[in-house]
Formats: structure tokens, sequence, C-alpha cells
């Protein structure tokens, strides 16, 4: 007696089941990608935000005379704190340059009118030399994202 097979052809309900979970698997890991791709892309544009919110603060100062009082070291904490000249705060901080509110800072504004950035600057007069305005730019966003940018003018006499 002969016995004749059949032959089978297409797939098996396990073997559908598995190439899912397979499947799945990778669908999850582009969709992580994907999730963390966007909170990248959302930060590079809070930092270029914060770039430009400086920039432009700096620029500003850079086109008022020298003597001009919107960037001047209001509260002294940063002018001639360097007697010695060996490029140390003799107060022992950092010329004022810190300061990063609105009771302590030089000067402050909000970059566009809504509260979101808010724009510190302090000013060393007299650092790093003499003739010279160290001017330090904080930038800082409710969520807690700060940027900082420091730039030296010098008195064009």
């Amino acid at each position: 007696m002969k016995l004749t097979t059949k032959s089978q052809k297409g797939f098996t309900l396990i073997e559908i089941l598995i190439a899912m979970v397979i499947f799945s698997i990778g669908i999850l890991g582009v969709a992580t990608m994907q999730i963390a791709s966007i909170k990248g892309n959302s930060k590079a544009r809070l930092i270029s935000e914060d770039i430009n919110f400086a920039a432009d603060r700096i620029e500003l100062f850079m086109t008022l005379d020298y003597d001009d009082a919107t960037f001047a070291d209001t509260d002294g904490d940063g002018t001639n704190e360097d007697t010695d000249g060996d490029g140390i705060d003799d107060n022992g901080g950092n010329f004022g340059l810190e300061d990063a509110s609105d009771a302590t800072a030089d000067g402050a504004a909000d970059s566009d009118g809504n509260g979101v950035n808010d724009i510190f600057w302090n000013v060393a007069v007299n650092h790093p030399m003499a003739d010279t305005k160290t001017v330090k730019i904080i930038v800082i966003h409710q969520n807690g994202n700060n940027f900082e940018m420091t730039t030296i003018i010098e008195d064009n006499i």
C-alpha cells in the first residue's frame, strides 16, 4: 500500500503570529526613535532661540555709546574690583557677572513679552583691562534651560 502525502503550501498560524511579534518589536523601536528625535529637535530649537536672543542683545550693546546707561554696571559689583591687576575679583566674586535675577543683575528684559524667556545682563567695567566692559548675557527659560554668552566691548576713544 502506497501512502500519498499532500504538499502543504502557505504559512501556519504560529508562523504568522511569530512574524507579527517580530514586526511589532521593530515598529516599537522606530516609534521610540521618533519620539527621541522630536524631543531633541525641540531642545535644539530652544537653544537656537537663546543664542539669537543673547546675540541680539549683544549687538544692541555694540551699537550704543560706551558710556550709555543701558549697559552700565548699575550695582557697581563688577567695576574696579581688580585693584591689584591679577585678573581675580578682589571681593572673591566673578566681577558681578553671575547675577541672574531682577534684584541683582545690571539689566533685565523679557525677550518677547510673554514671560517665557528672560534676559539678564551683567557688566564689569575695566575688566579684563582699562577702557573695556565685559558683558555677560544670561537667557533663562521657564522650563529651566539657561544659556550664557559673554563679550568684551572696548571704548572707542
